[in-house]
């Protein structure tokens, strides 16, 4: 029980995160969106790791389900000793449950699971960023053959585990994020009330 707690608040604060993109969004006068560039900002715990002057983008393509991020470190800055990069696609703090989506059954083949998913926002990784040759910039691409219209966001987490070995799939420290959809999140942000 204690595990699932976690892992819902590592989903959640991820998301939550990459709502702050939002600003990014409104200061651009809304133009981002599919096949575009989207810029990201860092969030506050990149400061933690030295990294909060890093600078990033990604080029999405909703409909070809591409990805292409970018990230940028600050000059005379570095990853910590034994930490990756890892794009994600985020829900952005908005669930997108479906009970058109679970018509011969729960997801997770429970019910109780299933109500409990419907609560918090979903994360697919994109993949690790590499080092392009010896520079400060890192990049990863990602394809999908499905459109990308659930996910309103796009980050990039600090992977302290090096994703070796056993590590843990679900996102790690988000370091920046942007967001794809901003009249999504308008939207539903003034329907829910949160973020």
């Amino acid at each position: 029980m204690k595990t699932r707690t976690i892992a819902a608040a590592a989903v959640a604060a991820l998301a939550l995160a990459t709502a702050s993109g939002v600003i990014a969004d409104q200061r651009m006068g809304g133009k981002m969106g599919k096949g575009r560039r989207v810029p990201m900002m860092a969030f506050p715990p990149a400061e933690k790791a030295g990294l909060q002057d890093a600078t990033g983008h990604a080029n999405v393509d909703v409909k070809r389900g591409t990805v292409y991020l970018t990230v940028t470190l600050a000059k005379g800055t570095s990853l910590p000793q034994g930490t990756v990069l890892e794009g994600w696609l985020t829900t952005a703090g908005i669930s997108t449950a479906s009970e058109r989506d679970q018509k011969y059954g729960p997801a997770f083949g429970k019910e109780d699971v299933a109500m409990k998913s419907r609560q918090i926002p979903y994360a697919l990784s994109t993949g690790l960023l590499r080092r392009v040759g010896s520079s400060r910039t890192y990049a990863g691409r990602f394809k999908i053959d499905n459109a990308l219209t659930p996910y309103g966001g796009v980050a990039v987490t600090l992977e302290s585990d090096g994703n070796k070995g056993i590590y843990d799939p679900r996102p790690g420290t988000p370091l920046m994020g942007g967001m794809i959809k901003s009249n999504l999140m308008k939207s539903k942000m003034t329907m829910s009330g949160t973020m």
